[in-house]
């Protein structure tokens, strides 16, 4: 049977130090594709993949879910007389896929520019080798931890460049959007990828956006036959497995989780949508087969390649897919990413302040009659003119400061400043404060805009959490795909007009025009949004003695990152603010990440 995951590989070049490299990989490596040598130049264990070589001597693979077959893939690249210019090809293709290029000796490589499919390099015996994670490379080079990299884990969130820093030693990131060349020569990347220019109306972007999700969705159906689908009640689940009903040859098996917030309607959504939309089998969970947030966070398997807090729902997320294995599921299609790439960013409002006045302004006002943001707040944060590297070096001043209030005006400026809890140790908020002011120095935005610089940022970050979530689905055997994060729906989305997509009076407008006709009208006219806080709390209340346990032996505390007799004290007192909202989930990720490895 053939498997629809992501899988691993690893790149090497074509001489004989790469090729001792290659073989400690062993028979953990199922598959390889070889150099013209006969040298290893592809080895791991992925699912899907199509390969070609023109007449030039150009080899071109594609790993992953791609629409094309062989015969086309070598029509596309017939002509073709530099691997650099394989980007051009590809970018046109609906899909999810790294993109191998080899001519001569020097190799290309790329993943895609939302971040989903992501590449790695280290040198090992003087030779560069790449791989797809972060942590099948480190194993292969027998890369020591970062702990400097390990203490930003603990802030509630990383700012940019930071977050894309692999957590070993010798191990480097290849920022999405760029383009590894390495073989012949020493490793360089080169900006392939970039967000679209074109702004145009809400309803030619809905267009747009309905072709994208449809491409992105049969796509998979296509290719793995029979699929399954989470069933929210939300937007986007809903439209994916409205989506995929309709090309669906059979019944789509279709998973609802609820929760015990008695306040959260994402149940009678659900129930609607799978009454209303024809082709759905609906699956709906008891409340008992669920387990609490942070329940058997021992049971959690790895490896995956960072410590992000998705990696603790690994037993939520795994509930239900033994059912949905036994319908003869194969891949299972998920929601993730709408929020990422559908909730315009507030601060396009603050860009539009020199050219559309009236339109911002009204705007920003929504926000904060929505937030409850004071006028002098809001102000301060508008009239920031500080360049990004410098606002960096500021933040590194303040990690250790009381936490900002949610949703705070902060939202148009950079990014929200970063905090560590309160049990992370002197010496891991030294080394943070370090890795910041060090960063500043050369640091870029991720775009020309601070909105622009807040949407990559946003996208890159939901990407990798959700990478981990298909990294620890694919121990289950059912993988996951998450169509809204292909780089052609991430296209149609962003662009579309900034003000028209970006805006507090309607949720996600975009995805309600796009799929008008094709879902009901009820639930295109959704405005709430449900969340499991309830689960949360209960989760820490019911888990406190088995939590405390952990920080009696943390291998955090051991790396003298975080203070155990702290955490411990806090733990065992569930209802204080620290531990609800100062940070616990990235520590805990923390935690079990370094137990995983």
């Amino acid at each position: 049977m053939t498997r629809h995951g992501e899988g691993w590989f690893a790149l090497f070049p074509d001489c004989e130090a790469a090729l001792a490299v290659a073989s400690r990989l062993g028979a953990r490596a199922e598959r390889t594709l070889t150099h013209p040598s006969g040298r290893p130049f592809v080895r791991g264990s992925w699912a899907r993949s199509v390969q070609a070589r023109n007449d030039r001597g150009i080899f071109v693979a594609l790993i992953g879910h791609t629409p094309v077959g062989a015969p086309e893939l070598s029509a596309h690249i017939a002509g073709m007389r530099d691997p650099g210019a394989i980007h051009r090809v590809t970018a046109r293709l609906p899909g999810d896929f790294h993109v191998i290029a080899e001519a001569h000796g020097e190799i290309h490589a790329y993943g895609t520019a939302s971040g989903m499919r992501r590449l790695f390099h280290a040198i090992e015996d003087g030779v560069t080798v790449a791989a797809n994670r972060a942590d099948v490379l480190a194993r292969l080079v027998d890369a020591p931890i970062d702990e400097d990299v390990l203490a930003l884990r603990l802030l509630d969130s990383v700012p940019h460049p930071l977050g894309d820093v692999p957590l070993w030693r010798g191990v480097h990131s290849v920022v999405p959007g760029e383009l590894l060349r390495f073989g012949r020569s020493a490793p360089r990347t080169v900006r392939w990828w970039q967000p679209p220019r074109t702004q145009v109306p809400l309803a030619e972007g809905a267009e747009a956006l309905r072709t994208a999700l449809d491409e992105a969705v049969r796509l998979r159906v296509d290719a793995a036959g029979s699929v399954s689908a989470d069933l929210s009640g939300g937007l986007d689940s809903t439209t994916v497995c409205a989506l995929a009903a309709g090309v669906s040859t059979a019944p789509l098996p279709v998973l609802t989780m609820p929760s015990r917030d008695p306040g959260d309607d994402d149940v009678q959504w659900a129930r609607l949508a799978a009454a209303e939309i024809d082709g759905l089998e609906h699956i709906l969970l008891d409340i008992d087969e669920i387990p609490l947030f942070y329940s058997r966070l021992l049971d959690v398997r790895g490896p995956v390649d960072e410590p992000l807090p998705t990696i603790l729902d690994q037993p939520r997320q795994l509930v239900g897919h033994d059912r949905l294995l036994a319908r003869g599921s194969r891949l299972h299609l998920t929601g993730m990413g709408g929020d990422h790439v559908l909730w315009g960013h507030p601060a396009h409002h603050r860009d539009l302040l020199t050219t559309r006045p009236l339109t911002a302004l009204r705007s920003i006002r929504g926000y904060r009659a929505q937030n409850r943001w004071s006028l002098r707040e809001t102000l301060a944060v508008l009239a920031d003119s500080r360049p990004y590297g410098q606002w960096l070096a500021d933040v590194a001043d303040d990690v250790t400061a009381p936490r900002p209030a949610p949703h705070s005006p902060d939202v148009f400026g950079w990014d929200i400043p970063p905090r560590l809890p309160v049990w992370a140790t002197a010496d891991a908020a030294a080394s943070v404060r370090r890795s910041l002011r060090e960063a500043a120095r050369t640091a870029q935005p991720r775009g020309t805009t601070r909105a622009l610089h807040n949407e990559i940022h946003t996208l890159h970050h939901g990407t990798r959490a959700t990478r981990i979530l298909h990294q620890v689905a694919e121990h289950s055997g059912l993988p996951l795909a998450s169509p809204f994060l292909d780089d052609r729906v991430v296209e149609a989305c962003w662009s579309v007009r900034s003000e028209e997509r970006a805006t507090p009076w309607e949720f996600k407008p975009l995805l309600k025009r796009a799929m008008r006709g094709r879902m009901p009208d009820a639930l295109l006219r959704r405005t709430t949004k449900g969340e499991a806080s309830a689960d949360a709390a209960n989760g820490l209340r019911e888990n406190r003695e088995r939590l405390a346990e952990l920080w009696r032996d943390s291998l955090l505390a051991k790396a003298g990152l975080v203070d155990a007799d702290k955490l411990l004290d806090i733990t065992l007192r569930p209802s204080s603010p620290e531990l609800r909202h100062g940070g616990l989930d990235a520590t805990l990720a923390c935690e079990i990440w370094l137990r995983t490895i």
